[in-house]
């Protein structure tokens, strides 16, 4: 019987982890299966950025930081309209830091389009609203 790895574990030993993910709650950033995703072990992470952490179930995810409140951090996916139960500091594993698209291009998130950070930040309940409308409507489509 072959066992898993787990990403804490890389994490742990090699500080980075690059994988692919699986799930939708991060498009059209991430695509499911095709981005090659670079983590990075830090405590070093703010409002905007992207972590992937385990979640209270014992699934990884790979959501952005809506808020930091003290001892809470409040995540949701890109995608979703509906925001992850708060998490603690100690369920975050690390930051994604860059994307490498199947066409070779790479994306920087230090570098990263301000714009993209501060409206999935800010504006979540705008964009949760007309995700929700989409969805009832059939319109929200994922490629």
């Amino acid at each position: 019987m072959q066992s898993q790895i787990k990403f804490e574990e890389v994490l742990e030993k090699d500080g980075e982890l690059f994988f692919t993910n699986v799930g939708y709650s991060m498009y059209p950033l991430i695509r499911q299966r095709e981005d090659i995703l670079h983590i990075i072990k830090t405590d070093d992470y703010k409002k905007g950025d992207i972590i992937l952490f385990k979640s209270n179930a014992e699934h990884y995810v790979l959501h952005r930081i809506l808020k930091i409140k003290k001892d809470k951090i409040i995540t949701a996916g890109d995608y979703n309209y509906f925001k992850d139960q708060p998490i603690t500091n100690n369920q975050v594993l690390g930051k994604l830091v860059s994307i490498k698209k199947i066409d070779g291009k790479e994306i920087d998130l230090s570098k990263d389009k301000k714009a993209r950070k501060f409206f999935y930040t800010n504006f979540f309940p705008i964009k949760a609203f007309f995700q929700m409308v989409g969805k009832v409507l059939h319109l929200r489509k994922v490629k």
